[in-house]
């Protein structure tokens, strides 16, 4: 009896767990960078052909994304980069205002070790650029890189799950259409004050002023929320 002849593991279609990762790390990446925006359709077979891969990793790493609110599905089972509302907006900054508050606390009690001090100062001095050119996704990544910094330093795995599954690259592509705006100088202040508290250790009054902030933020979200509620249509 011939023995059976096997396929290579080379030439077998790739549906490893790094395969979907690549899907997820493309889309994502093209978010961030732009290429991706809010609405825009995900066509499967194209990123198969720029990836090399089959339908399987590609199919997985849309639905997972969709499981985690990046993408939604159409009914014609086509996919697109999922529109925030106002209120999904909302809901965010709710949320992040005490996850981000206590991130601060908790990475200001690591102040005092020369290397976590030297890169939350320049985490904070990143921010702080940022006034320069005024590019909002710019403001919202260099904040978002002071939040990772800081759940980094204080290995917390909770805060840094959450800052993982909430897709700043995706948020912020909506949330930069309101904010900074012509609220620049506000921003920039707030976190000015909370940086300087954070520098000399004191978590609680960090906390203190960023959550004070985003519920300013909130307020102004609540407000456009009400004003759109009320249109003809809306």
């Amino acid at each position: 009896m011939k023995p059976v002849k096997t396929q290579p593991i080379s030439d077998a279609p790739d549906f490893s767990p790094s395969a979907v990762q690549r899907v997820i790390d493309v889309v994502l990446g093209r978010i961030r960078s732009g290429e991706y925006v809010p609405g825009q359709i995900i066509v499967a077979r194209d990123l198969m052909g720029e990836l090399s891969l089959s339908k399987a990793p590609v199919r997985e790493g849309i639905h997972v994304l969709v499981g985690e609110g990046v993408i939604e599905l159409l009914p014609n089972r086509s996919a697109r980069i999922r529109r925030l509302s106002l209120k999904d907006l909302l809901d965010f900054v709710e949320v992040w205002g005490a996850v981000g508050g206590v991130n601060l606390r908790l990475g200001s009690q690591y102040i005092g070790d020369p290397d976590s001090r030297r890169r939350i100062a320049e985490a904070l001095k990143a921010i702080q650029r940022t006034e320069r050119n005024r590019i909002p996704y710019d403001f919202f990544m260099a904040i978002a890189h002071l939040h990772s910094t800081l759940a980094d330093i204080s290995g917390n795995g909770y805060i840094q799950a959450i800052i993982t599954r909430a897709h700043f690259d995706h948020f912020h592509r909506h949330i930069e259409r309101m904010f900074p705006g012509a609220y620049w100088n506000e921003h920039i202040i707030a976190f000015k004050r909370a940086g300087e508290a954070l520098l000399a250790g004191d978590g609680d009054k960090a906390e203190t002023i960023y959550r004070n902030h985003m519920r300013w933020v909130r307020d102004i979200l609540v407000e456009s929320l009400y004003n759109k509620q009320r249109q003809p249509n809306a």
